[in-house]
């Protein structure tokens, strides 16, 4: 199971991470900043999960982050990143299975739509 996704950008890096933020709330989260420049992807609900966990159906809360940063070639990278054990935590091994399924699924939408959009140079799942 990866825990991250690394997704490494070229252009114009503002239009990067905006195009980062909209194929998110495209593929049904809600984003927003993190206190350090990221983005927060929520997805679901938190009170269904709390009480039905993983069978919470299409209201299991799904929650990722992405962080940016320039590696050496000056590229913007975009690390997907998941808690591996939040979906342990909240419904059990299903729950698990639903957040790494959730994962790869965001991992390929991300991919493909950078792709599409000529801004993906490479990608690599850690």
């Amino acid at each position: 199971m990866a825990s991250a996704h690394d997704f490494f950008l070229v252009g114009d890096h503002g239009f990067a991470r905006q195009f980062v933020a909209s194929t998110l709330g495209s593929e049904g989260f809600v984003v927003s900043t993190t206190p350090t420049g990221g983005l927060l992807a929520k997805r679901g609900s938190g009170a269904a999960t709390l009480w039905l966990g993983a069978l919470a159906g299409k209201n299991f809360q799904i929650t990722f982050v992405v962080d940016f940063m320039v590696d050496g070639q000056g590229r913007l990278v975009a690390r997907l990143i998941r808690n591996m054990t939040g979906g342990a935590l909240k419904g059990g091994a299903l729950g698990a299975a639903k957040t790494d399924t959730a994962f790869k699924e965001t991992a390929n939408a991300l991919a493909s739509a950078l792709h599409d959009a000529g801004i993906l140079a490479e990608s690599i799942s850690q």
